[in-house]
This record gives structure tokens, sequence and C-alpha cells, in this order.
């Protein structure tokens, strides 16, 4: 790693346990890159504010400014965001909160927990309710993939869930049909009036999912550091307060348990957070690599990271296609995103479920609702067939690394 990388994960460890980072004696430039990257501007301004350095005044300022802005934003948007809550109560709505806007209140300030939308699930026979509150208070529908509707109005952007999780991050589990059970696990949130229609995850239950994230955003393009950093402060705000029976059976249920100790030794490492397991026999070269891999890509590992690598990897389950040096081989691959099966779309197309001779409607429906990014696609499928072969290996040992 660089200097710069390594003062951003000092800074955010310092951040989460009180403590001065010291002063910066690298590259600002690199230093501003690597933290936009990550979407963390606003901790490392708040970190300065709270540890000034004279020598770096000016720069400093500017951080300061940063801080400032973001927490502006943010506030704005969690109070936006009560209100909508209010209106849902009002209508007899069932939603439960998870992901970012439950997880910013562990952090030492919340308001610095930064998030490009707001995610809520509501039950699967609420959706028209829901979409007629949602317009009826001058939202517009942004997109609608039948498991998650999103809806934008000013600074305001909800992704509005009937399901949390619509794909499976490894062949190893049935994960939509685990968390297709998020109701059952749903409580009434704590502080609220008993007639109230908020609902939330106990601690365990939360923790699995956010773990399960982390794991479909690496089956996707790859997780940055705001997510470790979310299980870091997560793990101080309960700790010695999770049932760890619980917690361990059901990552062993979805053969998430290995995957969890990697990532709890990681948060070990670089935020000195005391963790319920993890897995100790991880060198120190393995933490650097990982570490180098997770943030070259950004908040979500997109950043500079070519989708055709990443395409290869998660077709590399297939051993009939995983060295993917031929080039039949990768074009069976675009070939097969291009029109992908039944069973791979039918959690998006819902009508496909049960009905699988209609998959010609579902790839004309496909091809019509994404036709605006028939660039994007038309340059994934010229990178699948160019990409170099020994990136697609260095993200697979990645992935076998973190026994997805």
């Amino acid at each position: 790693m660089t200097y710069e990388e390594q003062y951003l994960l000092t800074t955010l460890k310092c951040f989460i346990h009180g403590q001065n980072p010291g002063p910066f004696e690298g590259d600002w430039d690199k230093l501003i890159e690597i933290t936009n990257k990550h979407f963390l501007m606003g901790i490392l301004g708040y970190m300065m504010i709270n540890n000034p350095d004279d020598s770096n005044a000016h720069m400093q300022a500017k951080f300061r400014k940063n801080s400032l802005k973001y927490y502006g934003y943010f506030s704005n948007a969690e109070e936006k965001m009560k209100v909508l809550i209010s209106k849902m109560n009002e209508a007899g709505l069932d939603h439960l909160i998870f992901k970012g806007f439950v997880v910013k209140d562990y952090y030492p300030v919340p308001e610095l927990r930064t998030f490009g939308d707001i995610d809520f699930l509501i039950r699967k026979e609420d959706r028209k309710k829901s979409d007629d509150l949602m317009i009826a208070n001058g939202f517009q529908r942004k997109n609608n993939w039948e498991p998650v509707y999103s809806y934008k109005k000013e600074i305001e952007y909800y992704e509005i869930h009937t399901e949390v999780m619509e794909v499976d991050v490894s062949p190893k589990a049935d994960y939509v049909s685990y968390f297709g059970k998020t109701w059952d696990r749903a409580v009434k949130k704590k502080g609220f009036t008993t007639t109230t229609h908020t609902y939330e995850l106990l601690p365990e239950d939360h923790l699995i999912y956010l773990l399960t994230h982390i794991a479909k955003h690496i089956n996707g393009s790859g997780a940055g550091i705001r997510l470790y950093l979310d299980i870091a402060v997560f793990l101080k705000h309960f700790e010695g307060k999770l049932r760890m029976d619980y917690l361990k059976n059901e990552l062993e249920t979805i053969s998430l348990y290995n995957f969890a100790s990697f990532v709890f030794a990681v948060v070990r490492k670089y935020f000195e957070i005391d963790v319920p397991f993890c897995k100790e026999d991880i060198s120190a070269q393995t933490f650097e690599k990982y570490m180098e891999y997770t943030l070259e890509g950004g908040v979500f590992g997109k950043v500079g990271r070519d989708s055709g690598v990443i395409t290869l990897k998660q077709e590399g389950r297939d051993t009939r296609v995983s060295s993917g040096k031929t080039s039949n081989s990768r074009l069976h691959i675009v070939i097969r995103r291009l029109f992908p099966s039944a069973a791979t779309i039918e959690s998006r197309y819902t009508y496909l479920q049960g009905r699988h001779w209609l998959i010609p409607v579902a790839w004309l429906h496909r091809l019509f609702i994404t036709r605006d990014k028939f660039s994007q696609h038309a340059n994934e499928a010229k990178s699948i067939m160019k990409v170099e072969q020994a990136e697609v290996d260095r993200l697979k040992e990645i992935y076998e690394l973190l026994d997805l």
C-alpha cells in the first residue's frame, strides 16, 4: 500500500477510537484521490478539525470545509427520511429499515456515514400501496426491477425492496430463500410507539445481512473500505452483546462462516476492533494484497476495474470456461450475458417463475428497458474478448481466498 492509503486507514481507525492519527507528511493530491474514491472526505475533514496541524493549515482548511458540507447534506437527508417514515406510519405501511440508515447511528458522528441512497424493505403485497404513496408525495419513479423500485426527489433517493437479497452470492447456499424470510425475523423498532409500522432486525440478523451484502458486492465488482468500516463500528457498538451461538449457526447455514472469519480478521487488523471470531493463519502478504484490492476499486470496486475481468471471474465457477483463454469460451460467455437463462433472471422478471418458456419475452423486455445502456453492454463484450488473463486470475485468487 502507499503511504497515503495507510494514512487513510489509520485515520479511520482513530476516528472509531477517538484518537489522533498524527500529522500527514505525504502527497495531498493522492490522499484526496483515495479518500474521494471511498466517499470518506467527511470523516477525514472531521479528524483534521479535531486534530489540527499548523504545518498544513491551508489543506486542512479545505478538508474542514468538505466535512461541514457532508455533515449538512446528510443531516438534511436524515430529516427527510424521518418525514417519509412518518408518512408510511400514517398510511399503515409496514417498512423495515436496514443497511446504512441504521449503521450510521453506530458511528462516532452519524452524519458522516455517507450513502448514495436509503434502502428499506416493504411487504410484497404492499408494493402498489407503497408506490402510490411515493408518487403522491412528489417522488419520481426511476427504476423498476420488480424486487426493488427506486424513487428520487431533489436530494432524496430511496430504494424500496420487496426482497433484501435477489441473487445468490455464491453457489454454496440458497441466499434468496434465506433472506426471503427476513420479515419472520423483523421486530418493531425500539423507541417507537407500539402502533408503529417501522421494523428493524435484531443485531445478529443485521450483521449477517451486512456480511452477505459485502459478499454480494465482491461477487460483483468489489467492496470498498467503507463496508468494512461499517462492520467495525457495528461490532464496537454491540461488543459483548451478540448471541454468538446463533450468529455462528446462521453463518454456517448459509456457508458464510469462513467468509465472515476473514472479514473479521481484516477488521481486527486495520481497525483494532475486538471481533467475535476470525481466521488466524493469514500472512502479512495476504493482508497487503487484499487491502490493495479493496482500496483500488473505490466504494463498490468499480473504479478502474474492467467489467470484462469481473465477468470472467464470476464465470470462473464453471470449470469449462475457467481458463477463459480461448476465444470460443469467451464468446460463449458474451452470448450468455446477452441471452441469460431464465433461472438467472427470474428474480427480476418474476413472470418467468414457473414459466421458463417465456424466456424470449424476457430477453426482449430486458433489451427494451436497458436500451440506454447499449454502449455499456457493447464495451463489456469487447472487454471480455480482450482482457488480460493475468488480471482475471488475480481476482479469482481473491475470490477463492474468501471461500465464496
